[in-house]
């Protein structure tokens, strides 16, 4: 097991898809599940945020801690925030709710590049994947200061390695589903 933490983020309203992403089926089971039985194998401590805890009781159990966003319409950062603040560990995977395909491969090959010189740890598919990366406990302070609205302006403001070249298909770790025609294609692809 790898000695960092982990984060789903679950407190979106998915209004582009009409309905909690985290509870969207692959294979008969909820993305949810999905994600956090894989992030289970791979890490100690994996930390679900969200914006109710009411919504998320039928997957609440003793492999996870759940954290509610404490401040309204922040997005992933107030989520990001909260996780920060009840991980025990030095260095946190962050992920979204709507990422079924992440692979275990992919996060313990990002793993590897984290030496403590950085604060982020990104994944660069054609962009930066700030939901698909290592984030440090230290910049728990820098969102509590409230100057951040957004993950990637904090981003702006620390060292982060982005990572371009993978052994493992980080294509297909990072996709994520946020409208129902991205549903639709991901269950026409989806193989399992």
């Amino acid at each position: 097991m790898l000695r960092f933490g982990a984060l789903v983020l679950c407190g979106g309203k998915s209004r582009r898809i009409g309905k909690n992403k985290a509870y969207l089926l692959k294979d008969n089971e909820p993305f949810i599940s999905i994600i956090v039985n894989k992030l289970s194998e791979i890490f100690e401590e994996v930390v679900i945020a969200v914006d109710e805890t009411q919504k998320y009781t039928q997957i609440i159990n003793n492999r996870v801690k759940v954290v509610e966003d404490k401040r309204n319409y922040y997005g992933p950062i107030e989520g990001l925030r909260q996780g920060l603040k009840i991980s025990q560990k030095d260095y946190i995977f962050v992920c979204g709710c709507d990422m079924p395909n992440i692979s275990k491969d992919c996060i313990i090959e990002l793993a590897g590049y984290i030496d403590y010189s950085y604060e982020c740890i990104l994944p660069f598919i054609e962009k930066p994947q700030v939901l698909h990366g290592f984030y440090s406990k230290s910049l728990y302070t820098k969102i509590e200061s409230g100057s951040y609205f957004s993950i990637k302006g904090l981003l702006d403001d620390v060292k982060v390695k982005y990572v371009s070249k993978f052994n493992c298909n980080i294509k297909e770790s990072v996709i994520n589903i946020n409208t129902k025609e991205d549903y639709i294609k991901f269950l026409g692809g989806a193989n399992g």
